[in-house]
């Protein structure tokens, strides 16, 4: 049987409703998973035990009260509902050691949720030549990382540097505990990170949706990802 993937619903909160960025959806059904959206008011532990992967995706910033710091000016909407859905997500994820991706924010709120803390504007707070929120093409390079050396993203992918989409104004500032950096980009910045003694629960900063129909590596990452399910649910 394909295995049952959950993404985490995006929102719109001048339109209050629920919406999806296609490339989610169509990288894991091509991936051979079975997407299934989900809303904030979604029943979590009614739901996990048909669930076999989940899959945390971009969206509002996170509030940063959740990592001990005081809102600045150039943090960007966060939403509470969202917040407190995806911990508790998290949370049943960790805890069942569930297969999972997190991509963009979703590997932000991995580091919050192991006691690490963000940049909560790039810009003003870490300054860089490197462009972290691009214009489209979103399916394009425009920065390179560096792939830590023996880490399952560079096992994944036999490669010491890769070119990847970048569309954040957050990152990761202090790492979270329990957590394995497996990426960085030229300025330092922490691109991809793992969770020590599990399954597969993997976090993205940039977007290998987007990427997934014209990049090798973006369909490793997703193809992994569906691979893992299967093997946790044996």
């Amino acid at each position: 049987m394909k295995p049952i993937i959950g993404i985490v619903a995006l929102y719109d909160e001048k339109r209050h409703s629920y919406w999806m960025l296609p490339e989610y959806t169509e990288a894991i059904n091509k991936s051979g998973g079975i997407p299934i959206i989900l809303p904030y008011n979604v029943d979590i532990e009614a739901i996990m035990p048909h669930l076999d992967g989940v899959l945390f995706t971009g969206g509002q910033d996170i509030n940063p009260l959740l990592y001990g710091e005081d809102l600045l000016e150039r943090c960007g909407p966060y939403l509470e509902a969202r917040d407190y859905f995806e911990i508790k997500l998290m949370k049943e994820v960790l805890d069942q050691d569930m297969p999972a991706l997190c991509i963009c924010r979703g590997l932000q709120l991995l580091n919050v949720i192991h006691g690490g803390t963000l940049y909560q504007d790039l810009p003003s707070l870490h300054p860089s030549s490197i462009k972290h929120d691009m214009l489209k093409p979103y399916d394009a390079p425009c920065h390179q990382v560096t792939l830590q050396q023996d880490t399952p993203l560079q096992k994944l992918l036999k490669q010491d540097t890769i070119g990847v989409n970048s569309r954040h104004h957050q990152a990761i500032q202090q790492l979270g505990n329990h957590l394995e950096v497996m990426a960085t980009s030229e300025d330092g910045l922490i691109e991809a990170i793992g969770v020590s003694n599990k399954t597969f629960i993997w976090g993205i900063q940039w977007h290998p949706e987007h990427s997934f129909h014209n990049d090798e590596k973006s369909r490793l990452i997703f193809q992994q990802f569906i691979t893992s399910t299967k093997t946790a649910g044996q």
